[in-house]
């Protein structure tokens, strides 16, 4: 409880000293967050699942549990987030939890923060050699921290790293974060899949592609997802025939690493999405039309010129160029293959290492 308190005034003192703005800061004072007997144990009791998971530069997520309770943080939203009560639901913040969760965290001071406002509230001179602060004081000088219960019926329980990933998710979808003009369909998609899709999904990359703030690389972390599943379709017929007990994954990462393996890019991409559902396959179809004038043709091709667009910049590689509705539709049509085949690989991919980590 002291560290917290001395990390937290030290910080709002470095933040008036750095401004040059000529306020003596008197450090020999005692300055604390008051707390009444129950945030004391809120302070003390708090227990991080998470650390802070930084998703764009002025957004970070995180989580801890107390008494017996799971809880999402989101820091650096401007606003509280208004949703379905049975996924999470907002909490009222006190002392204990803004001590808390300013040291543990690290929450820096507000960038629109004033100088001279930190100075007024909590280093105009005073006589006392201890001084206590509300705790509304002190957190307004910090970046916003919202907080949030997950209910027992929630789809988001037990806040390990990947299910913070997949809340951080829902969270963005439902805020102000999000950049581009996804339609709602769009958007309706990605939170189907934060909240029901397979624990094998590489949610990471859902999510920058959601937060992205440029059509193509939005689409190229969704593009990432797919290409997982690249050596995974090509050897689940060897993987079966041969009887092999590791998991599919393991097994192509497995002939990856011994034999250099690799399966041809464009032929694994045709696979997957010629046995796609008819509902993205038909949404390629528009985009191509669109794009080609012609619905005919290897939509798997027409999808790997689109990812070689973007990856490579060569004179032989033509550069595409697409509307916001083009793109929100390929985004929408890549998603739903997304869901179907980490669905139909769930059992195939069970009890492997896939962390995620691309």
């Amino acid at each position: 409880m002291i560290e917290a308190n001395q990390y937290i005034f030290n910080e709002l003192a470095y933040f008036v000293e750095v401004s040059n703005i000529d306020i003596v800061i008197d450090e020999q004072k005692k300055r604390y967050i008051e707390t009444d007997s129950e945030e004391k144990e809120w302070l003390k009791k708090l227990k991080i699942i998470n650390q802070k998971y930084q998703i764009l530069p002025n957004f970070a997520t995180a989580s801890f549990e107390y008494g017996g309770n799971d809880y999402f943080v989101a820091i650096g939203s401007q606003e509280y987030l208004e949703t379905n009560q049975e996924v999470i639901q907002f909490t009222e913040l006190n002392a204990g939890i803004i001590t808390a969760l300013l040291f543990e965290f690290k929450i820096s001071v507000a960038r629109k923060a004033s100088p001279y406002d930190i100075a007024d509230k909590i280093f105009y001179p005073s006589q006392k050699e201890r001084i206590g602060y509300d705790f509304s004081t002190v957190r307004d000088l910090f970046e916003p921290i919202f907080v949030y219960k997950i209910p027992e019926n929630s789809p988001f329980l037990n806040l390990d790293y990947i299910t913070l990933i997949r809340i951080s998710g829902f969270y963005v979808k439902n805020s102000q974060l999000v950049s581009l003009n996804f339609s709602s369909n769009t958007l309706n998609e990605f939170e189907k899949l934060f909240i029901e899709g397979s624990k094998n999904i590489p949610y990471e990359n859902l999510l920058l592609s959601l937060v992205s703030v440029s059509w193509k690389y939005s689409f190229l972390d969704i593009y990432r997802c797919i290409e997982r599943l690249f050596p995974i379709s090509e050897l689940e017929d060897l993987h079966t025939k041969l009887n092999i007990q590791d998991s599919l994954l393991n097994f192509a990462d497995d002939i990856e690493s011994y034999i250099g393996w690799k399966p041809k890019e464009n032929e694994a991409l045709n696979k997957l999405i010629k046995d796609s559902p008819n509902s993205a396959r038909q949404i390629l179809r528009q985009v191509k039309a669109d794009i080609n004038n012609v619905e005919e043709g290897n939509l798997g091709n027409f999808v790997y010129k689109i990812r070689n667009s973007i990856v490579h910049f060569r004179p032989a590689i033509k550069q595409i160029q697409f509307n916001d509705n083009n793109w929100d539709m390929l985004i929408h049509s890549s998603l739903l293959v997304i869901e179907h085949w980490y669905d139909k690989y769930e059992q195939q991919l069970a009890d492997n290492n896939f962390d995620n980590d691309n």
